[in-house]
């Protein structure tokens, strides 16, 4: 079996990457930067995996199958335990929806694509974050991706004696050069996709082919320099870089290149000799996989029962929990595992992954279900997966930019423009069950909608590199496109203009801040007065919002179990209320414009209270969008703009 020298201080270092990511997914203000240590994890990755590869070929004993039984032996006993343990508990506490899409991770796990599941899910309605037990997962899935595809190549190129060097410098520079582009034109892409992550892991190959393929091992004379220097950098990556950057982009260097400097250092300069390669930070190394793969399910446990703040307390719980879990596991699992010397011993934990695969399927297609389902939380299951749709396959989609939908339905006649974000697709079952049937020169319809693009000129999300992209589409269809004739615009105007938090800006001005209100309402002003010039315009307010509305509150968490619960009605006084400074301005606009307004809190209350429920059960899936069979056949408040 191959072996490296073992480096103390690398295990430090693997303790300093997985602190900083607990400590970052517990308490982010305390270390907004935190999350950076599963690059640290890539670097040294790549440094360690093509450390043996190097050594292997060199030697002429380099075994494909001794490879990647290592990582089996390696990988699998700590994860088969948790996720056989997140399944288990997640059916006692998760709603059948939460339920099935942990059962959609633990299969994607089996064939490490959870990254491209993660990718695929990110958006606008994609479920928090921190309530996606199995989320940090991603991570082991990019590493291993690259260990299926690197191996072979790095095998042909020796064998072939081609330039080696040459090789890894080319493929570095390609995968930096597309990580910087896609941090700005896609930045989910470019922190799920391995092809823009692959830089990290051929940093430190680069560095293991110095030190193993050409056999350069012995520390320089600047070790202490570079022991100094990679720290500092690690130190001002876990402290400047924010959440809500682009990441990883040019950021990433930061932790990238304290990692190789630290590496390249050695085990005996200043800081990897008294730091990293003290036995307590070491010993927080070697239990740093299990302790990283059990943190973050118990801290989404946490954020499901207890809310989105929950206290302190329960999240340094967790974290204890974790400490425990990983050192049994360490100890009583992975180690002997790991070093059996049982030729059955990769097989069994081949068969018992995909045996755990196949549950997981099971669990996602709802063959074996969650808590048991009572009428009453059947009706808030439905709910729940009653998500936004178009309704039916007349809508015809149009090509356009990526996270712009554009769609059209109905006859070449003359059409109606529905033009807003996630509040205004939540209408689209209505329209088309009235444009459905439409042919010839009838009417027809088109819909520009982008979730959390707001329909406004020049108004900007920080996290949605599209907005430009949707305003655009629907200035070029508004120009080129003469049969349009009604223009409908609806957003959740409270998300732009009550929001506190930096998500949204105009013209240097956070949206938070007068000055950014005051040009975001002068520039929606002058849109409706160009657009009311020749078309109907029929400007929609916002429908009730807030948790008192979200199917998921009519039911009490706990961490054994969950219940129904007697919840709280929203009053339309207190709706109005939430909503009473944007709706007036809006309306003013609107009037000053000769633009119709629709205020859906009319249609969507009753007896002095927003509606919550009918006798299918609630009508929303979250705490403002309507769902679409509901909309389908109760919605009646736009059918006007499509009427002839």
């Amino acid at each position: 079996m191959i072996k490296l020298g073992y480096r103390a201080d690398i295990d430090g270092l693997r303790a300093i990457a997985v602190l900083g990511v607990v400590i970052y997914h517990a308490f982010p203000q305390n270390l907004p930067g935190g999350f950076i240590g599963v690059d640290i994890f890539f670097v040294i990755s790549g440094y360690l995996i093509s450390g043996i590869l190097y050594k292997g070929v060199r030697q002429g004993d380099f075994s494909f199958r001794e490879f990647y039984s290592r990582r089996i032996r390696r990988l699998f006993p700590s994860l088969l335990t948790v996720l056989i343990l997140c399944l288990l508990y997640g059916h006692f506490i998760l709603l059948s929806d939460e339920y099935e899409q942990m059962g959609k991770h633990v299969a994607s796990g089996v064939f490490f694509i959870q990254n491209l599941v993660f990718w695929q899910e990110s958006g606008y309605f994609d479920v928090e974050a921190n309530l996606k037990p199995l989320l940090h997962l991603w991570s082991l899935a990019v590493e291993e991706q690259f260990y299926i595809i690197f191996p072979p190549l790095l095998i042909v190129f020796w064998k072939r004696k081609w330039p080696m060097a040459s090789f890894l410098w080319i493929l570095l520079l390609t995968s930096f050069i597309g990580n910087l582009v896609m941090s700005v034109k896609s930045p989910a892409a470019d922190f799920y996709l391995p092809t823009y992550r692959a830089w990290e892991f051929l940093l430190g190959s680069l560095l293991a082919w110095w030190h193993y393929g050409k056999n350069h091992e012995k520390e320089g004379p600047y070790a202490d320099i570079l022991s100094v220097a990679g720290t500092v950098l690690l130190i001002l990556g876990m402290i400047i870089i924010q959440k809500g950057d682009p990441f990883p982009g040019w950021r990433a260097l930061l932790p990238v290149s304290g990692t190789l400097m630290l590496i390249a250092a050695g085990r005996q300069a200043l800081v990897n000799r008294w730091v990293f390669s003290h036995p307590w930070i070491v010993w927080v190394g070697l239990i740093s996989y299990p302790l990283y793969l059990f943190h973050w399910p118990l801290l989404a446990f946490v954020h499901i029962i207890m809310g989105d703040r929950p206290a302190d307390l329960y999240l340094a719980g967790a974290l204890l929990i974790a400490l425990i879990l990983s050192v049994a596991t360490y100890y009583l699992i992975e180690k002997p595992i790991r070093f059996s010397r049982s030729r059955y011993t990769v097989p069994s934990l081949v068969a018992s992954f995909v045996i755990a695969g196949i549950f997981g399927l099971s669990v996602w297609k709802g063959v074996i279900p969650g808590i048991p389902i009572t009428p009453e939380m059947e009706k808030i299951h439905k709910a729940l997966v009653d998500k936004l749709s178009f309704g039916g396959p007349e809508w015809i989609q149009v090509k356009s930019p990526k996270g712009v939908g554009v769609f059209t339905i109905g006859g070449k006649g003359p059409q109606t423009l529905f033009y807003g974000d996630s509040f205004m697709h939540h209408y689209m079952p209505r329209v088309r069950e009235l444009l459905k049937n439409n042919t010839g020169n009838t009417r027809g319809a088109i819909s520009v909608i982008g979730g959390g693009t707001p329909p406004i000129p020049g108004l900007f999300r920080n996290d949605v590199p599209q907005c430009p992209d949707f305003i655009e589409t629907f200035n070029k269809l508004i120009q080129n496109d003469p049969r349009i004739d009604r223009v409908v615009i609806a957003g959740n105007w409270p998300l732009y203009f009550n929001n506190h938090s930096h998500m949204y800006s105009t013209s240097g001005f956070w949206l938070s801040e007068i000055n950014g209100k005051n040009r975001a309402y002068e520039s929606f002003l002058k849109s409706l007065k160009e657009l009311a010039q020749n078309k109907k315009v029929t400007l929609v307010l916002c429908v009730p919002v807030g948790d008192e509305l979200n199917p998921r509150k009519y039911v009490t968490r706990r961490f054994i179990g969950c219940d129904l619960k007697e919840s709280k009605n929203l009053s339309i006084e207190e709706s109005r209320g939430r909503m009473a400074d944007v709706n007036k301005k809006l309306e003013a606009i609107a009037r000053e414009n000769n633009v119709q307004t629709i205020d859906p809190l009319c249609f969507l209350s009753t007896n002095g209270v927003c509606l919550r429920e009918n006798q299918d059960g609630p009508i929303r899936f979250d705490e403002g969008h309507l769902r679409p069979s509901y909309v389908r056949e109760h919605v009646k408040y736009l059918d006007a703009t499509v009427e002839p």
